[in-house]
């Protein structure tokens, strides 16, 4: 059975063998892994850097990945240590929308696109913001932090997250480890989360598209039940590219389903671990992803 979903124009030769090298059975036990292509690092609100998980990566024997930060993405010295490696390394950046759990993940975009640069300057306030109220509400829980002392201990001077408050809780004794500080305070909804401004998928769609990049609807089993078929047509409609089958929270019956409407569509079929590091300690690089 041979994918018949979309032909993309690939603007990265080292990236065409990723979009060909999709599923082509429905055979989905005993996969060997190869390709993994959700993945997090500290440049958002992983706990490994970008250099680190290219080095899991190898140590896996993985082909390819790609690192899916929120929002960001990595610095182009990144490309020639992965290929150093013998990695092949797909640029990309997953968004969030106002949605819950309906995430899009552009691949391959045009990184000098003004609207997509002016659009990552305003969500990087954006979360700058949600941060500095983060730290304001663990003030108030007895959890004094500061944002001064989260941009002294971080390694990026971009993208902010949840792992950088979590990284100063468990540097000032107040948890054991990361995983603790998502579970007690920091976890959606938590007692000092504090959300940003995020916008429609549609919109996200078009800004990737305008961008020259492949939209892909991330893990779409996480969706509300309620919402999840409307979500999905919806995508479609407005020209997603791409669906992510394979992940490591879909059941067998869901894989099935998401497999049967990227052929029933013409999608791409995308997969990947939404690996985090310490965030996600269950999840690890390349639980999931697309084989040879």
């Amino acid at each position: 059975m041979q994918n018949k979903g979309r032909k993309i124009k690939d603007k990265r030769k080292t990236n065409r063998k990723i979009y060909k090298d999709v599923e082509t059975t429905i055979n989905f036990k005993n996969r060997i892994i190869k390709y993994d292509l959700h993945i997090h690092s500290t440049i958002s609100d992983g706990t490994c850097s970008p250099y680190e998980i290219i080095e899991i990566a190898k140590n896996k024997n993985l082909k390819g990945i790609s690192i899916t930060d929120h929002d960001e993405y990595v610095e182009d010295n990144i490309y020639e240590y992965a290929k150093e490696k013998g990695i092949i390394f797909i640029p990309a950046i997953e968004f969030s929308t106002k949605f819950t759990n309906v995430h899009i993940i552009g691949y391959n975009l045009n990184w000098q696109d003004e609207k997509l640069e002016n659009f990552l300057k305003h969500q990087r306030e954006e979360r700058k913001k949600a941060i500095i109220k983060m730290c304001e509400k663990g003030k108030r829980m007895g959890l004094p932090i500061s944002f001064e002392e989260i941009i002294e201990n971080i390694n990026t001077t971009k993208s902010i997250g949840r792992p950088h408050i979590a990284n100063i809780l468990v540097k000032k004794g107040y948890v054991k480890n990361i995983y603790e500080a998502f579970k007690k305070y920091l976890y959606t909804g938590g007692p000092i989360f504090e959300d940003y401004k995020k916008y429609h998928y549609t919109e996200i769609i078009n800004l990737i598209e305008q961008a020259n990049g492949v939209s892909v609807l991330a893990h779409p089993g996480l969706i509300p039940y309620n919402i999840q078929e409307r979500v999905i047509i919806d995508c479609i409609k407005y020209g997603i590219k791409g669906i992510e089958v394979f992940y490591p929270r879909h059941s067998y019956n869901q894989i099935e389903r998401f497999y049967s409407l990227a052929q029933k569509y013409g999608l791409f079929i995308f997969g990947g671990s939404d690996f985090h590091g310490e965030v996600k300690p269950d999840i690890q690089l390349g639980d999931a992803g697309l084989t040879e």
